[in-house]
């Protein structure tokens, strides 16, 4: 009897040893969880969208702008993850929708969109300015953009932002672009293309494009040139204290003053780096462009 109760009691020791240890397990994964849901609340997330012939997949999207995307940790003191935003829609929604709380945006409208609506704040744009050009090839007859009225013309992808500022352009010139024959194409290589071998009679481009800055180098002529735009827009969403805003405003304003900046700038092709832009410079800009017309999805 005395060896049968020195067993109950090792066997109950043993078992409360083993719930004891269930427990502290437990506790610790519970822990570990919630030390990760934690971290995963404070990881912030930066989309970048470049444009519509951007073809560069996630990889190349990381390689390029990691090191832009350390700085910003750097400057805030926690974790920044990088999101490729190819899908325009898709952007807005998540624009709209909060989910997103740094943008990097070739495509200016919809950035300035966020600004107006979505109480995005402006953080800085690249210094460079871009306009949309017009473009004929150079046996063209026309010289301005009131000759293109009853031409062919060929534009970037419609509803994009460089086909809302050719209209805007057209507008100003008394032409309704509706009642234009227009086509779109993705690729402005193509729409160079297109007016080297006389397909369209007009085309229009970015002056910041490879076809831009090369066109009347290579023989052709710009018949009219818009604006200066917003160009590569950086934003912060609501979500961003005031503190954290300004951190990352002087970051990204200071990346050309030293050398590492200036290689983090040549690798996300903005060399001559970043300017501050006020609220109101996006809202002129959308003033300008008029609204956006797409039909719903």
């Amino acid at each position: 009897m005395r060896l049968l109760r020195v067993a109950f009691l090792a066997l109950a020791i043993a078992a409360g040893t083993n719930g004891f240890a269930q427990k502290t397990t437990g506790a610790a994964a519970v822990g570990r969880d919630a030390a990760k849901a934690s971290e995963s609340k404070a990881r912030l997330t930066f989309a970048i969208n470049e444009g519509a012939a951007g073809n560069a997949d996630f990889a190349e999207i990381q390689f390029r702008y990691q090191d832009f995307s350390d700085a910003m940790e750097k400057a805030l003191g926690m974790p920044v993850g990088i999101v490729s935003a190819r899908n325009r829609d898709r952007l807005q929604e998540n624009l709209k929708s909060g989910a997103y709380h740094l943008l990097l945006s070739r495509p200016n409208d919809v950035p300035a969109q966020a600004v107006r609506d979505f109480g995005y704040h402006p953080l800085a744009t690249a210094k460079e300015p871009y306009q949309t050009l017009f473009i004929v090839w150079k046996d063209s007859t026309l010289k301005k953009i009131a000759d293109v009225k009853g031409r062919t013309i060929v534009t970037p992808d419609q509803y994009s932002n460089m086909w809302r500022a050719a209209k805007a352009m057209l507008r100003e010139a008394n032409i309704d672009m509706s009642r234009e024959r227009v086509k779109s194409m993705r690729d402005q290589a193509a729409i160079g293309w297109s007016l080297e071998n006389g397909f369209y009679d007009v085309g229009v481009v970015n002056s910041a494009s490879a076809v831009g800055r090369s066109w009347e180098k290579n023989g052709g002529r710009i018949i009219a040139r818009s604006r200066d735009q917003i160009n590569m827009p950086f934003i912060a969403s609501p979500q961003l204290s005031a503190a954290q805003i300004t951190r990352l405003r002087t970051a990204v304003l200071a990346l050309d003053s030293s050398d590492a900046g200036r290689a983090i700038l040549k690798r996300i092709g903005l060399p001559g780096g970043f300017k501050q832009t006020p609220r109101e410079d996006f809202l002129d800009f959308l003033k300008w462009l008029g609204e956006d017309v797409r039909p719903p999805v």
